[in-house]
């Protein structure tokens, strides 16, 4: 940074204050020194900029000063940044603004922040982020059925087992790691698999023959590769690599990525949801295929009610469903064709 440090200590309110512009270049100055990135100190030049231009006194390019900067005017001008920003852009400026105030209060510039004043908004609820295509699932457990070209050591009924376990259940990352062999249990014609989820909790998640037939095949091949019994028992790891070791969710996520690539959906994927997108789509097929909210949080694990809500707005087609059988367009379709087969 090129601007100059300067002490503002000595400024008396009742005379008039510094110039914003100055006094955004000796906080700017300061983070540099602490070893900010520059990145970081373009993008609080920018917030800081871009909302003082909204002050009132600024209209008009007028020069802002200290005593500008009342709690009245920054309510104005974070409303009117609000008004064409994303919540997650009017955020990061009010923590922006207010890292700025700090500095000021620290420098004795300024009595307090008044950014405590300001109404910073809520933290937008995490929308779903599925695979961007219909048909994900299917594709990829054929894709998992051949064994990977590109693999060293290639395993396909390990790879199936593993996005199975996706696809079919829903789980999270972590809890597919510890996912043990003697998690799926019950009787035959109600088997479930236990799952291990946040704080200790154990939910069971109801799974078909086709499901289990796929891991007792993966199991085969798994005891002719190690020369061993078909594991079983406590702390006997479900999903493990070629040493045998249990799968980690870094290796998880490669393996996931691989079939995606050869299955042509690594376009589809949401940035940053390599494995959450399977669990997403999971979710939202879910609801498609008719589960209200209670069951949905039973089947993902939700503490909250709020976090499986997200899911249950029904899209076009599932809107249509409800409203279909609903008495009112009911009825209105009945008079329509009343007056349609009346004579006349």
């Amino acid at each position: 940074m090129d601007t100059p440090k300067r002490d503002y200590r000595n400024y008396t309110p009742n005379v008039p204050g510094p110039a914003l512009a100055d006094l955004i270049g000796a906080w700017l100055a300061r983070l540099e020194d602490t070893g900010a990135a520059s990145a970081t100190l373009l993008a609080y030049r920018r917030d800081l900029l871009g909302v003082a231009r909204r002050l009132p006194a600024g209209a008009g390019g007028h020069e802002l000063h200290l005593e500008h900067l009342t709690k009245n005017a920054l309510r104005a001008a974070f409303a009117s940044w609000a008004a064409d920003h994303a919540v997650a852009s009017v955020r990061r400026a009010h923590s922006c603004w207010s890292g700025f105030f700090d500095f000021l209060v620290g420098e004795d510039v300024c009595d307090g922040n008044p950014m405590a004043g300001v109404t910073r908004p809520g933290k937008p609820p995490d929308l779903p982020r599925p695979i961007r295509e219909p048909e994900a699932a299917a594709r990829l457990l054929a894709t998992a059925v051949e064994a990977d070209p590109g693999a060293r050591h290639p395993w396909p009924e390990r790879d199936l087992a593993l996005v199975a376990v996706f696809c079919v259940t829903g789980v999270r990352a972590a809890e597919a790691t510890a996912l043990d062999t003697d998690s799926l249990g019950g009787p035959p014609g109600d088997r479930h698999l236990a799952v291990p989820g946040r704080g200790g909790r154990v939910r069971s998640i109801p799974v078909d023959h086709a499901f289990e037939e796929v891991l007792r095949t993966y199991g085969t091949t798994r005891s002719e590769r190690f020369a061993t019994p078909e594991p079983a028992g406590p702390g006997t790891p479900l999903l493990v690599d070629v040493r045998g070791r249990r799968l980690s969710g870094d290796q998880m996520k490669y393996l996931v990525e691989r079939l995606y690539v050869r299955a042509g959906l690594r376009d589809r994927v949401p940035p940053g949801a390599l494995l959450h997108a399977l669990r997403h789509s999971f979710a939202l097929a879910a609801v498609e295929a008719g589960a209200d909210v209670a069951g949905l949080q039973a089947l993902l694990g939700h503490t909250s009610l709020e976090a499986t809500r997200r899911y249950v707005p029904p899209g076009a087609q599932g809107l249509r469903r409800v409203l279909e059988g609903h008495p009112g367009p009911l009825a209105l379709r009945r008079h329509q064709e009343a007056r349609a087969a009346a004579p006349g």
